[in-house]
C-alpha cells in the first residue's frame, strides 16, 4: 500500500456507506480491517517522512471508529475502542485520543476513571508498570493539564484550584511522598490540597482507588508495554498484547458472521444454474500429506518454498522462533476445517434419522388406510403410491437443500481462513478469492504447512528448525546456481548459418502468340464441322513463338490425327 493511500477520510466514507446499506457490524469491519493493515504497515515498515502524517490518519480512524459506536449507542464498545487506541503502538501517544477519551468518560459520569486516564497520559503509571508519560508533545500535554484542571475544579467544587497546585499534588503522589508531606505540614499548599485534588491515589503508582463495578466492566486493564513512537522509526517490532488480540478477534468475528456480498456474488457466478458445491480442493485435508521434499518446492515452486522456509525459521530479537506461531495458526485453521466436517456429519445423520422416522410414520398410516379400503383397495393403493413418490421427492429436495447449505458453510469457512492466512502474509494468500486456480495453489501451500506443523509436533521444535535451516541453505544455493546457469554474463555465441549464392540469371522475355489452326484433315465420308468455336479432333496446330536472341527457333508441337489417310477408318 503506497503512502498516498493512507487516507482516513476515504475509509470513513466507506464505513458510512456500509452503515447505511448493511448496518453497524459491516461498518465496524471496515474500520477494523483498515486499522489492522495500517498499524501493521507502519510497525513493520519504514515510512520515512510520511510517519507523522500517517500517525495522524490512524488517530483519526480510531476516533471515527469510537464515534461510530457512540452514535450507535454502543458505549461499552466505544470504551473498548478508546482503550485500544491509547495502547496503539503508532497513534497511542497522540493527545487528541486521550482528550476525547477523557471527555467521553466525564460525559458518562465516570470522573474517577477519567482521572486515572489523565494520570496515565501525563505522568505514566498504570497496571503495565510504565512510568513514562504516554503523551510526549509539550503542547498536547499542556492541553491535557488544562482539561484535568477543569475536571478537578468541577469535581471538588474548588474554582480557586490552580494548575500549579494540581501539578504539585500529582508529582508528590507519583513519587510516593504523600505521607511525608502530610506529616511535615510545611508544604506550601499543605495536606488539604493534595487530598482534595487527588483523593484516590495510593503509593507511587499514581492510580486511583478501586472504581465501581460498572467502571471495571467499562475499562479494560492496559496491556503489556509497547514501543514508544516519539521517533521517526520504530524502536522495536510490534508486540502481541491484549488490545491487538481483541482487535484482531473483533475483525475475525465480524467477518466470519456474514460473507461480503461481492464474494457471494462471485460464488453465484461460478455456480451458474447448478446447485452450490463445496470449494475444491479444501485448504486442509484430514491427514497430513506425504511430501517427497520437505521444502515443498515441487508443489509450490522455488520462490514460494523459499518464503515459507524463511518464515518458519525466522526468530525474534530474543531468539524465539516465529515459525511456531505461524504453524499454530495453520493448525488452528486445520482444526476449524475438522470441526466443520464433524458438524456437517452430525447434521447429516440427524437429517437421515428424521427422514427415516417420517417414512416409517407415513408407511404405518398408508398401511392402516389400505386395511380398511375394502372394495376400493386398488384406488387406495394407487393413492398411497402417489404419496410415496411425493415423499421421496420431498426427501431428495431436503437432501439437496442440506448439501447446498453445507456448501455455503464451507465457502464461509474458506473465506475466514483466507483472511486469517492473508494476515499472516502466507504465500498465495492476498485476501478472499473464489478463483479455482488460486484456491488450488493455496491448497498446496496449506499442504506444506500441514506437513510442517505435523512434523514439528512429532520431532520437536529444535530438530524441526535445524532441518528447515539446512533445507533453506540448500534451496538458496540451488536457486542461485540455477539463476547463474540461466542468466550467464555473456550470451552464447552461435555460428552463422551458411549462405548459398545463386548465379545471376538474365531476364528473358517471350511473347506468346495465339495458336493458328491449319486446315483440318478430312475423313472419308463424313464432313467435319466446328461446333461452338472448338475444332474437332485431328486438327493440326501451328504455334509461332518469338525466339530469344541467341537461341534457335523452336518448332511448335504437331498434333496429328492418329488415323492416316488411306487407312481404313473404323468410325466410318
Amino acid at each position: 500500500m503506497s503512502d498516498s493511500q493512507y487516507d482516513a477520510q476515504a475509509v470513513i466514507d466507506a464505513a458510512e456507506a456500509k452503515l447505511q446499506s448493511e448496518g453497524v457490524p459491516a461498518a465496524q469491519t471496515v474500520f477494523q480491517s483498515a486499522l489492522l493493515d495500517w498499524v501493521d504497515d507502519v510497525t513493520m515498515g519504514d515510512m520515512g517522512g510520511e510517519l507523522e502524517r500517517i500517525r495522524g490518519e490512524i488517530a483519526k480512524l480510531w476516533l471515527a471508529y469510537a464515534q461510530l459506536n457512540r452514535k450507535s449507542n454502543l458505549n461499552k464498545s466505544a470504551t473498548e475502542v478508546y482503550e485500544q487506541a491509547t495502547n496503539c503502538p503508532v497513534a497511542g501517544g497522540m493527545g487528541k485520543i486521550w482528550t476525547e477519551y477523557t471527555q467521553f468518560l466525564e460525559e458518562r459520569g465516570r470522573p474517577r476513571t477519567a482521572q486515572k486516564l489523565y494520570l496515565r497520559a501525563l505522568v505514566g503509571g498504570g497496571d503495565d508498570g510504565n512510568d513514562e508519560p504516554r503523551v510526549k508533545d509539550p503542547a498536547e500535554q499542556a492541553a491535557l493539564w488544562e482539561g484535568f484542571l477543569r475536571m478537578m475544579q468541577s469535581l471538588r467544587k474548588n474554582p480557586d484550584l490552580t494548575l500549579e497546585d494540581l501539578k504539585t499534588a500529582v508529582e508528590k503522589e507519583h513519587l510516593g511522598q504523600t505521607a511525608a508531606a502530610g506529616s511535615d505540614g510545611d508544604a506550601e499548599h499543605g495536606e488539604g490540597a493534595t487530598e482534595g485534588v487527588v483523593p484516590d491515589q495510593q503509593g507511587s503508582t499514581a492510580t486511583v482507588a478501586e472504581p465501581r463495578k460498572d467502571d471495571e466492566e467499562e475499562v479494560q486493564a492496559p496491556p503489556a508495554k509497547r514501543s514508544r513512537w516519539d521517533q521517526k522509526t520504530p524502536v522495536e517490532t510490534q508486540k502481541v498484547n491484549a488490545s491487538s488480540i481483541d482487535t484482531a478477534a473483533g475483525v475475525l468475528t465480524a467477518t466470519s458472521k456474514t460473507m461480503p456480498p461481492d464474494i457471494e456474488t462471485l460464488w453465484h457466478a461460478r455456480d451458474g444454474g447448478s446447485l452450490a458445491s463445496r470449494p475444491e480442493p479444501p485448504l486442509f485435508e484430514a491427514s497430513p500429506p506425504k511430501l517427497g521434499d520437505p521444502t515443498g518446492k515441487d508443489l509450490v515452486g522455488n520462490d514460494a518454498a523459499l518464503r515459507i522456509l524463511k518464515m518458519l525459521t525466522a526468530k525474534t530479537h530474543d531468539g524465539k522462533c516465529l515459525g511456531t506461531t505461524l504453524l499454530e495458526l495453520c493448525h488452528a485453521c486445520w482444526m476449524m476445517t475438522a470441526l466443520k466436517e464433524e458438524e456437517v456429519v452430525k447434521a447429516q445423520r440427524l437429517l437421515e434419522k428424521k427422514l427415516v422416522a417420517d417414512r416409517q410414520a407415513m408407511e404405518a398410516e398408508l398401511d392402516a388406510r389400505a386395511s380398511v379400503a375394502g372394495g376400493a383397495l386398488a384406488a387406495v393403493q394407487q393413492a398411497n403410491e402417489g404419496e410415496r413418490n411425493s415423499f421421496n421427492a420431498q426427501s431428495e429436495a431436503q437432501r439437496q437443500q442440506f448439501l447446498s447449505s453445507c456448501a455455503w458453510e464451507f465457502r464461509k469457512l474458506l473465506y475466514t481462513q483466507q483472511i486469517i492466512l492473508a494476515s499472516a502474509k502466507l504465500p498465495g494468500f492476498d485476501g478472499p478469492t473464489v478463483d479455482s486456480s488460486l484456491i488450488a495453489f493455496q491448497s498446496k501451500v496449506c499442504s506444506v504447512m500441514h506437513s510442517a506443523f505435523y512434523l514439528r509436533a512429532r520431532v520437536g521444535e529444535a530438530s524441526h528448525v535445524k532441518m528447515l535451516t539446512k533445507q533453506l541453505e540448500n534451496l538458496e544455493q540451488f536457486i542461485s546456481t540455477a539463476v547463474k546457469e540461466e542468466s550467464p554474463d555473456q550470451p552464447p555465441q552461435f555460428p552463422a548459418p551458411p549462405t548459398f549464392q545463386m548465379p545471376p540469371q538474365p531476364m528473358q522475355y517471350q511473347q506468346v502468340v495465339m495458336p493458328q489452326f491449319a486446315q483440318p484433315v478430312m475423313y472419308a465420308g463424313q464432313p467435319q464441322q466446328v461446333v461452338m468455336g472448338v475444332p474437332p479432333m485431328g486438327y493440326q496446330t501451328t504455334m509461332q513463338m518469338m525466339p530469344q536472341q541467341g537461341q534457335p527457333t523452336l518448332q511448335p508441337p504437331q498434333y496429328m490425327n492418329p488415323y492416316q489417310p488411306g487407312q481404313q477408318n473404323n468410325l466410318s
